[in-house]
């Protein structure tokens, strides 16, 4: 009995340092995952769940050790045209605007906004500008280097092969659309990326708390610009009833509007 509460307090403990230290909350379903990740990351330098928290406490750990403990907190699951209808749908109302500005938030590895560069692209559209955002310094990095195992989904003339047939690099010349940002989406901090006339977040917001999802929404709004869109997946949004924004119609997604 006195293992497991030591056990429970010791995750309590984790939870409470992440969410206090780094605003990430865990989702309860996602919790004995991410225990097994970090038991398995303290193992590999030698350390225990509870020596890593001590040091955690005390600020005794590396930024290197920091961004891997916070790449295991984060959800990364993603792939190139995850939802085609929301890509579809994104451009769609990119159309309303000469030169769209779109924020992709949790953006992950960067499926999402190459996908949706590769999907503008096809569709004729010669100037916008994507900014893809997500907690995990990993992930960040993976999407700079835009360098991917083939995928079908992605026409090789924007990602050719490399020699060895199996991973693809996008072209300098999608990529130069595309950029990407660290950054925490309940941090002080802003984004780097001013007045976006698209804001995308899929599949981010189930992972927090409903009060904190409309705290995210409200913050996500105040950046869009006026007439532009907010996108959420579908009943993501926690029945948020903003001022300012209109709820369109979509079977893709939950779409507001901001009132020009």
């Amino acid at each position: 009995m006195a293992e497991a509460i030591a056990a429970l307090d010791e995750h309590e403990a984790w939870i409470d340092l992440l969410f206090t230290r780094f605003k990430i909350e865990i989702a309860q379903d996602r919790q004995p995952a991410l225990f097994r990740a970090l038991q398995n990351y303290a193992e590999s330098l030698e350390e225990t769940l509870v020596s890593l928290f001590l040091r955690a406490q005390r600020r005794q750990l590396t930024q290197d050790c920091w961004a891997q403990i916070i790449h295991l907190a984060t959800n990364h699951e993603t792939r190139f045209y995850r939802n085609p209808a929301v890509i579809g749908l994104v451009a769609t109302c990119a159309s309303a605007f000469p030169r769209p500005r779109i924020l992709s938030v949790g953006c992950s590895t960067g499926e999402e906004p190459y996908s949706i560069g590769v999907e503008l692209s096809l569709q004729g559209f010669a100037n916008f500008k994507i900014h893809g955002t997500d907690v995990s310094v990993p992930c960040i990095q993976t999407a700079q280097a835009g360098l991917y195992w083939v995928n079908d989904a992605i026409p090789e003339k924007f990602a050719p092969r490399l020699n060895d047939g199996q991973r693809m690099r996008f072209t300098s010349r999608l990529k130069d659309f595309v950029s990407f940002e660290q950054h925490n989406i309940l941090a002080e901090r802003p984004i780097d990326f001013a007045a976006p006339n698209i804001i995308l977040t899929q599949n981010m917001l189930i992972y927090y708390r409903r009060e904190t999802r409309i705290r995210i929404l409200e913050s996500l709004s105040c950046l869009l610009a006026e007439g532009g869109f907010l996108i959420t997946a579908a009943d993501e949004e926690a029945h948020w009833k903003p001022q300012g924004l209109d709820r369109l119609h979509s079977h893709a997604a939950t779409v507001f509007r901001k009132t020009p």
